[in-house]
């Protein structure tokens, strides 16, 4: 039986629990159709990057040159945005008039629409997720009679890849270590960009600079670093947590070890 949403203190938020039902359709019959695609900033994540650029069959360099501006966040961290187009409407460069181009693998900000991820202490405390339904005034369908359950739709959606991916990446932004002092330093934002967006240089790093030399990582893994974008991700991810956290997630070679303590003149 479907639960009823839960209302919050404010009066104009219901937050939906994973139960709760909600109203939505999207279709070109819709007046609207298409409209949320226009004048609208969509930040992205390094996952979105790693699928549009992948289904465009562009490099990430390439990618992110032609489609996207970056930012410095209030931590120092660099932001990837996705840019709208030069036409009157600022359109997204992948709407057409039948939708989106790139529809299956459309950014999270577009396949989390129309619900928005609700935080308080009491769903914190509850350990799930919980949503409230964005306000949007012309978006027609918000007020249609088709009803989706939550849990149902959030899987529909493909979201829980791309919350796992985003769990990767929050292990460095949500950092502790990375909050106490915003980071000023350029090489320090460019490694992060680098690792999390630009993944086809960081492959190239990988690759053909001495890092292999320097780090022991099994013949299977290099092999699938190779090929697998998503693997690659989770590998940069270690190495930013080794780097820049100083966690022991990546093992340096014995020899290399050694020789650092004959430089320091360590025993």
């Amino acid at each position: 039986m479907t639960k009823p949403a839960a209302k919050t203190q404010n009066k104009r938020l219901t937050v939906l629990g994973p139960q709760d039902e909600f109203p939505f359709e999207c279709h070109a019959g819709l007046p609207c159709f298409t409209r949320c695609c226009r004048d609208i900033t969509i930040f992205l994540t390094p996952y979105d990057v790693l699928r549009m650029k992948n289904a465009l069959h562009r490099s990430s360099g390439e990618f992110l040159s032609a489609y996207t501006v970056t930012m410095i966040g209030d931590n120092g961290l660099p932001i990837v945005v996705l840019k709208m187009g030069e036409d009157e409407e600022k359109s997204c460069p992948f709407v057409t008039n039948r939708g989106c181009s790139i529809y299956s693998d459309r950014p999270w900000a577009c396949r989390i629409y129309p619900l928005k991820p609700e935080t308080t202490k009491i769903t914190e405390k509850a350990g799930k997720s919980y949503y409230s339904v964005m306000d949007v005034p012309f978006c027609g369908g918000l007020r249609s009679e088709k009803v989706h359950g939550l849990s149902a739709w959030i899987e529909q959606q493909g979201i829980p890849v791309y919350h796992e991916m985003e769990a990767l990446f929050k292990k460095i932004t949500t950092n502790e270590r990375l909050s106490q002092e915003k980071i000023t330093n350029k090489k320090i934002q460019e490694m992060v960009y680098m690792a999390c967006y630009d993944l086809d240089r960081f492959r190239r790093f990988v690759m053909e600079s001495t890092f292999l030399e320097r780090f022991e990582v099994e013949p299977e893994a290099v092999e699938r670093l190779k090929t697998d974008d998503t693997a690659l991700y989770r590998f940069a991810i270690q190495w930013l947590e080794y780097g820049l956290l100083a966690q022991h997630v990546l093992k340096v070679r014995p020899s290399v070890m050694a020789a650092k303590k004959q430089e320091l003149g360590v025993e």
